[in-house]
């Protein structure tokens, strides 16, 4: 009986020594550096033949090639660069210009800033674009001066992606003081598109001038603007941390509540949840329950511009119910936008925090475009962005939002996804 004790105890101890190598060798494979992607022969190969393909291949192989670049190592892509650069300031194609712009952004070739820069002015209004977004995603404040001129030349009684692309790119440099005063000048005409006026007033929100604010309480107590328009004013007085609209708020709010008709109820819906949201985030902490309500409505759409507002209050005690939403909530695009929204609060009250990122790589935009001039039918918009970053609130009701929602922000993504910006205005958009 002894002995066999014995040789179980054996057994037991061979068997925990085992493991403990067993574990010790995974650990060591853990730790080991992870293999290069490629071998250096390969990078060399694969050099070769991009460096042909962007100089010799169609525009669609070449369009190709750019996006190959994204994963190429970046220590050795410092000749596939150079012609990234070539691109952007020689090639006849147009469009070639435009996916130069593209990965220029992706990889943040900040080398060629001038380059981006003198496309601000090309004779192509999508390269133009293109070229403002990519302004726009790596901040060339040497860029305000030509972004103001391209902003005074336009005219504002008619919405155009690109006039929006203009405001939201300028939202990213509040030291452009003209292209403020110009804004001013314009959204205070009210003969002006409505879409374009809410989109300056977003503008306002982003650069925070406290100067604009009598104007901004001005458009929100008139019935007689759109109510798009007033939203977003209001928006706008609550990122501006404006103390001289809570009272005008407060009595709007009251308003909103008095409506009896389920019609006028179902159209200022979306005003309320913006102006709780302003006074929240002006200091009136106990009506947040009204936000609460809102994210426990049976629709869908009014639990997701709740949720996305709860992360403005950027009030820590909103965190439970986004996790329960982000969590539980029956919409999976209401469990995006409350993971979303949860991330964004979180890096708002704590610098250091980082996401938990995920496996999936953003899918690249794999079409093409006829090389072409101007005029050509080919022509075709530009892809909207993914994820993010996109830039404006979803259509109050019985309105429309302006034409460049596109999607927002990442922004920047890649495949010339709409860039998007740090502190976004995607109120409402998934």
């Amino acid at each position: 009986m002894k002995h066999s004790g014995k040789i179980f105890l054996g057994s037991i101890y061979s068997l925990s020594l085992i493991l403990c190598l067993f574990s010790f060798g995974s650990l060591a494979a853990k730790e080991a550096p992870p293999k290069p992607k490629y071998t250096e022969e390969q990078i060399r190969k694969k050099k070769e033949v991009l460096s042909k393909v962007l100089k010799y291949g169609t525009t669609k192989e070449r369009a190709s090639a750019l996006r190959e670049l994204e994963d190429f190592p970046k220590e050795d892509a410092g000749e596939l660069y150079d012609q990234v650069g070539v691109i952007l300031s020689k090639d006849p194609d147009w469009s070639m210009k435009i996916y130069a712009l593209r990965i220029s952004g992706i990889l943040k070739l900040t080398q060629f800033e001038d380059k981006i820069i003198a496309l601000l002015k090309y004779d192509q209004q999508d390269v133009q674009k293109e070229a403002v977004y990519v302004v726009k995603k790596l901040k060339f404040d040497s860029g305000i001066p030509v972004l103001t001129e391209l902003l005074k030349s336009q005219d504002f009684t008619k919405n155009s992606n690109f006039l929006i692309a203009l405001i939201e790119t300028l939202a990213e440099f509040p030291q452009a003081n003209e292209a403020f005063s110009v804004l001013e000048a314009r959204f205070q005409e009210k003969f002006n598109d409505p879409e374009v006026r809410a989109q300056i007033a977003l503008y306002f929100g982003k650069v925070k001038r406290s100067s604009i604010e009598n104007v901004l309480i001005a458009t929100v107590k008139d019935e007689k603007e759109p109510i798009t328009l007033r939203a977003y004013s209001v928006n706008a007085l609550g990122k501006i941390k404006s103390e001289a609209a809570i009272t005008p708020l407060r009595e709007l709010l009251e308003k909103i509540r008095a409506l009896k008709s389920k019609n006028d109820i179902q159209d200022y819906q979306a005003l309320k949840i913006h102006t709780i949201t302003a006074l929240v985030a002006l200091g009136d902490k106990e009506i947040i329950e009204e936000l609460y309500s809102f994210a426990r409505d049976d629709d869908a759409m009014v639990r997701l511009r709740a949720i996305k507002h709860l992360a403005e209050t950027e009030d820590p005690a909103v965190i439970e119910i986004l996790e329960y939403k982000a969590q539980r909530d029956p919409s999976e695009k209401v469990k995006r936008a409350a993971q979303n929204a949860l991330d964004q609060l979180r890096k708002k009250l704590d610098p250091s925090f980082v996401p938990a990122s995920t496996d999936t790589k953003p899918t690249k935009d794999t079409s093409t475009r006829k090389a072409g001039g101007s005029g050509s039918s080919s022509r075709r918009s530009r892809p909207s962005g993914g994820g993010g970053e996109g830039s404006n609130p979803v259509p109050l009701s019985g309105e429309g939002s302006g034409s460049s929602s596109g999607d927002g922000s990442g922004g920047g993504s890649s495949g010339g996804g709409k860039p998007s910006g740090g502190e976004s205005e995607d109120l409402e958009n998934d």
